[in-house]
């Protein structure tokens, strides 16, 4: 979209701007048709206007600024393709490097591990094994395999295995294959182009705003009609410039011109704040509704966890079989158990992972993890020790076999070879004869098979992929012996009679920190959903371990019940509605039926595709009425994240896709960030419903002077000194709230439904209106009849006042104007806490300290400063008079504190009466 386009948007459009445009306009008649001299109003109320407009617009840019960077972070590597040139007058196939951007359909493409595939690609030729990394499509942590094989009909292109997907990575063998399709065309540009398609959902402050702007609007306009009507029935006849002028001061002085800032200025500073927590805020406005935020749904690879296999458990047989983790003693050189030495020797021959031009280990993650595991066993001499056996032959692991075999050289025993197998466990123990028991074997008689699969079982329970090793001494060969075979039967030695070894537990374990989060979020009261590809039983395990499922949860809860906690995609596939969502009888009963049994019950959804996750999103939103967020970090994410009222992507791992979907990005890719965002979000809706709260505190002692002149009374304020106040005084306070701490834990409370629990509702405008607003009223009116001479002047004209009578009605107007602004002074601290005593919960916001200083300071110039006073209409006070203005603010503060006590007493009975241990307000 056009930068200025957004700029004029922001400026002009939107209900609340149009209304505060519609007071410039009726200003400006008033100026220029009825020749007053109020020109100052509408050009200050002007720039506040285009300056709130662009200051939202350039936070935009900047976050969008800051996408950029992170694309541009992101190396493009130049591909290897064959391509058709001419030499001699001859045409010949020649290898060149080029951008990616330059592939064409039908280009041949050359991969190899470690490169990201630069295109939607057929496969042509491939070695036996080879993987690729497909989590950015399918959110599966595990790798695929790829062949040539062309696939049957009736096989989707995205689940096809001789096809390779744009955004993708090569992790083992090479490759070579035909471009299909290039940028938009690509699988992953479809989604992309169906995202830029499908509508954005609503931000709750969005709709919070609009709401407010109603209401204000309906008001704005019944006390402008009011004050119209008022004034044509008054017995005090007027000219039509003065009734439309008191009419328009009306409406005016109900209109709250410093919100628009005032809630710019907030979210910015909040956004600032996230920043500074490695969260990147796209729409400034998607704070707020972060923290009304009541169902979490989450991805679960890169998410909740590494997105990097790691190896975790081993199970070896030294007098007896034991599983150890990984990260302990035994697993640390110096190893003095044999049987862990010989597992850890079987992991580094048997690997096809290899270094990269830096020095790290680049080929399957699987490999990887093993490699980086046994590893730490070895320490420098693993790379002697892979020069001293080296590899003579391998059988590559494939689908069928699911076992991949090494025969290395024993380089200190000529005509010794070392047979190494690894593979899936039951396809390996049943070519096994013998256990290994630290430096001797033992038979695998039937109860030792069994132990294996005890320990094997109780590891895949938890959520593990496991592998298991065995290995055969073969002596008396030629140490030129040529070794043969691609399976079992074609081999020319033998295959088996192999020792067990021992079995490698991997996993993409949680990320630190994450189950804390969960805790955080749970006593939040906002719901952690697992909404991922992989397989039940891994999710459910990493569900158990991070808190979102309890121990044993499942097993204790009713059938009727559990069937609902652990969804998966063939589960959700007879119940997937017609169209985007679950209204206007997109459903059958039955099927809404099963979508409120698992909107209530489900906390694990598997084996899901990138439809289901929207649908899932949507079944919480208008079925469920709850308030999502969406995190994730693949293409397969991007439909779901867009869906959500917050979508958070993650900007290390994270697509391009993701990151366009989204509405924040963190920066860490830490899922603790998104916790501590919503806490941000919960003070950033706090500190703005205060802030509201006393931005209205004024507009009924703005107003009531209007209406007091039809009755004789003195004009006691002007449009300019209302807009003085609103906007020199009132906004800055206003947007001091920003910097204001919780008044008690946020995150241990229920999150805010934005449609329930209005942020400004009727509880909001009766303390705001008529009863800060009627205190403040109330004292003005009292300091403004005390001042001398203001009872001669009722029922007077003001266009005949003497000179000394204009002197008396701008000392009431000066004197009015103080009280008030002192007025807002003991507003805007009795709203920095709800119950708290202001006594003993102080005023801890520097910057609200500094407004009050700036207000008091700004009042006095302008009631005591020469050029102030003629162009506000104002006279110096006395000192009595000055001290006499105070009366609002004691008013208000003292009143406050009885009704908070009484608050605090009320919440003490009932936490007796209920058993609560009583907790000190903080």
């Amino acid at each position: 979209e056009d930068i200025f386009l957004m700029l004029l948007k922001q400026v002009f459009g939107g209900l609340f701007n149009i209304m505060l445009w519609i007071c410039v306009a009726c200003e400006l008649t008033l100026a220029v048709i009825f020749e007053k001299d109020d020109t100052v109003t509408p050009l200050i109320l002007s720039m506040v206007i285009v300056a709130s407009g662009t200051l939202q617009w350039w936070t935009e840019l900047q976050a969008e600024s800051m996408m950029e960077s992170l694309q541009n972070m992101q190396r493009t590597e130049l591909v290897c393709v064959y391509r058709n040139t001419f030499q001699g007058g001859r045409k010949v196939v020649q290898e060149q490097w080029i951008e990616p951007g330059d592939l064409v359909p039908g280009e041949l493409v050359v991969l190899e591990a470690g490169d990201k595939i630069p295109a939607d690609i057929r496969i042509v030729f491939c070695t036996e094994g080879a993987e690729v990394d497909n989590a950015a499509l399918t959110g599966e942590s595990l790798p695929e395999a790829r062949t040539v094989e062309v696939e049957g009909e009736g096989v989707a292109v995205h689940e096809a295995h001789n096809v390779c997907f744009f955004g993708t990575t090569v992790l083992k063998g090479k490759m070579k294959g035909i471009v299909f399709a290039t940028g938009d065309d690509t699988f992953l540009g479809q989604i992309n182009e169906t995202m830029t398609q499908c509508a954005r959902t609503r931000s709750t402050l969005e709709m919070q705003i609009e709401h407010f702007v109603h209401v204000i609007a309906y008001v704005a306009m019944a006390v402008g009609l009011l004050s119209l009507v008022a004034n044509l029935m008054s017995p005090v006849k007027r000219p039509i410039d003065l009734i439309l002028e008191n009419a328009a001061t009306a409406f005016f002085a109900q209109v709250p011109e410093g919100l628009l800032p005032t809630v710019t200025i907030s979210l910015m500073i909040a956004s600032t704040r996230m920043v500074r927590r490695k969260v990147l805020v796209r729409k400034i406005d998607a704070i707020e509704t972060l923290g009304c935020v009541s169902v979490l749904c989450s991805d679960k690879t890169g998410t909740l966890t590494s997105g990097c296999m790691t190896a975790t458990d081993i199970v070896t047989h030294a007098d007896g079989f034991a599983t150890c983790r990984c990260t302990e003693n035994e697993w640390a050189a110096p190893v003095q158990n044999a049987s862990v030495l010989s597992l850890a020797q079987c992991g580094i021959l048997n690997n096809s992972s290899k270094p990269n031009r830096e020095g790290v280990m680049a080929g399957s993650p699987t490999e990887v993890a093993i490699m980086e595991a046994c590893t730490r066993v070895f320490g420098d001499d693993r790379m002697q020790y892979q020069e001293q056996n080296p590899q003579v032959f391998e059988i590559p692991f494939n689908s069928e076999t699911k076992w991949m075999l090494t025969i290395h050289a024993d380089g200190l025993r000529p005509g010794a070879f070392r047979m190494v197998l690894k593979g899936a466990p039951e396809r390996v123990l049943a070519m096994c004869t013998r256990v290994l028991n630290e430096s001797s074997t033992v038979e695998l008689s039937d109860q030792r098979r069994g132990e294996i699969n005890t320990h094997l079982h109780k590891l895949m329970s938890g959520g593990r992929r496991v592998l298991c090793f065995a290995e055969m001494r073969l002596d008396g060969y030629a140490d030129d012996f040529v070794f043969e075979g691609s399976s079992p039967e074609k081999c020319n030695f033998p295959m088996e009679g192999f020792t067990w070894v021992g079995l490698i537990g991997l996993e993409d374990p949680p990320k630190e920190g994450v189950k804390d989060a969960i805790a955080v979020l749970d006593d939040a009261s906002c719901k952690t959903v697992m909404v991922t590809g992989d397989h039940p039983t891994t999710a459910q395990a990493i569900a158990t371990r991070i808190g979102i499922l309890k121990e044993n949860e499942l097993a204790n809860l009713p059938e009727e019940i559990r069937e609902y906690t652990v969804v998966t995609g063939h589960q959700l596939a007879a119940y997937v509605p017609e169209g985007d969502g679950f209204e206007n009888g997109a459903c059958s009963e039955e099927q809404m039926e099963f979508w409120r049994k698992t909107v209530q019950h489900a906390r694990v959804f598997a084996r899901v595709s990138p439809v289901h996750k929207r649908v899932i999103v949507r079944a919480y939103q208008q079925i469920g009425g709850a308030i999502v967020a969406m995190t994730g970090d693949g293409v397969n994410d991007a439909p779901a994240l867009k869906a959500a009222e917050v979508g958070v992507a993650m900007g290390i791992r994270g697509t391009e896709v993701a990151k366009e979907a989204a509405d924040i990005v963190l920066l860490d890719d830490k899922f603790t960030s998104v916790v501590e965002a919503m806490g941000q979000g919960r003070l950033c809706s706090e500190n703005l419903k205060k802030s509201i709260m006393y931005t209205l505190c004024s507009k009924i002692p703005q107003v009531m002077p209007t209406f007091a002149e039809l009755v004789g009374v003195p004009t006691a304020l002007t449009v300019t000194q209302v807009l003085l106040i609103d906007i020199g005084t009132d906004i800055w306070t206003a947007i001091a709230y920003a910097f204001q701490p919780a008044e008690a834990s946020l995150m241990s409370q229920k999150p805010r439904h934005p449609l329930r629990e209005r942020m400004v509702d009727w509880t909001v405008l009766m303390y705001s209106y008529f009863y800060i607003g009627m205190i403040q009223m109330a004292a003005c009116w009292f300091v403004f009849f005390n001042m001398p001479h203001i009872l001669d002047l009722m029922h007077k004209q003001a266009s005949l006042y003497t000179f000394e009578e204009t002197k008396w009605n701008y000392a009431g107007m000066a004197a009015y104007y103080w009280t008030l602004v002192l007025g807002q002074l003991g507003a805007a601290m009795v709203t920095t806490t709800t119950r708290t005593s202001l006594f003993s919960y102080g005023l801890p916001n520097r910057w609200l300290n500094v407004c009050f200083a700036l207000e008091v300071l700004l009042a006095a110039a302008v009631i005591f400063g020469e050029p102030f006073q003629r162009l506000f209409k104002t006279e110096p006070l006395t000192a009595s008079q000055a001290l006499m203005g105070c009366t609002g603010l004691v008013a208000i503060v003292f009143v406050e504190e009885l009704r908070k006590a009484g608050l605090r007493w009320g919440d003490s009975r009932r936490d007796a009466e209920e058993g609560l241990p009583l907790v000190q307000q903080t």
